[in-house]
């Protein structure tokens, strides 16, 4: 597969869009990175609540366990440290949310920031790098043959600016209306240029040329 074109000045800016395009794609992974690890470490926070809330659950359910041992007030004086207990770990259990709320921000913007930019890349870039080597392969393969040299110099015809055209044939639809095989040609280079493409482009094949009408016509016992 042809992933350059022959033509110097096109290649050249086919390796600069290339360069660009791996360029962009490698700096936003590491701006990702760098802004999902920023996000993310703002996740110590909510750690420190969930951590203040089990230590501060933990001791308040120490101390009504050891209130309660206290005869005839136990129960009465432990159930407040009880219940702080309780809103302790709730606390603990808002500091959990808030950590794992943080993580998943971190982690949906860091793909973002990646993400898009690459698929925008790849609409930019790659698919018209895909289709100039599927054009390229293909107009090479057209090339290779008498009948694919006559498609690729219609196609001149239907779709280089008349301006080349007439610089490279000085009568484009005659040379197709009358087969002329050096105007073929022309043209049919013409469009391998136009497609990046340095091949031999097919020549004439047997019982072509000026008088092959002639000499069929002849061979058969028929006058032209």
């Amino acid at each position: 597969m042809q992933l350059y074109s022959s033509r110097p000045v096109a290649a050249a800016w086919q390796v600069v869009a290339d360069l660009a395009a791996i360029t962009t794609i490698a700096v936003s992974v590491w701006i990702a990175l760098q802004v999902r690890d920023a996000i993310a470490s703002l996740g110590g926070f909510g750690r420190q609540i969930e951590d203040a809330g089990t230590g501060f659950s933990t001791t308040l359910s120490d101390a009504g366990d050891a209130l309660a041992q206290v005869p005839l007030i136990g129960d009465g004086v432990a159930q407040p440290f009880r219940d702080a207990s309780g809103s302790a770990d709730d606390l603990a259990a808002a500091g959990t949310a808030l950590t794992s709320t943080i993580e998943l921000l971190a982690a949906t913007v860091g793909t973002a920031l990646w993400l898009l930019p690459t698929l925008l890349v790849l609409l930019v870039w790659l698919l018209p790098r895909l289709r100039f080597a599927t054009r390229a392969r293909a107009s090479a393969a057209l090339a290779r043959t008498r009948e694919g040299r006559d498609l690729l110099a219609l196609r001149a015809v239907a779709t280089q600016p008349t301006r080349r055209l007439l610089a490279t044939v000085a009568d484009p639809v005659a040379a197709i209306r009358t087969g002329d095989e050096p105007g073929l040609r022309a043209l049919a280079a013409l469009e391998l240029r136009s497609a990046g493409v340095r091949v031999a482009v097919a020549g004439p094949g047997p019982g072509t040329g000026p008088g092959a009408g002639v000499a069929a016509a002849t061979r058969k016992g028929r006058r032209p």
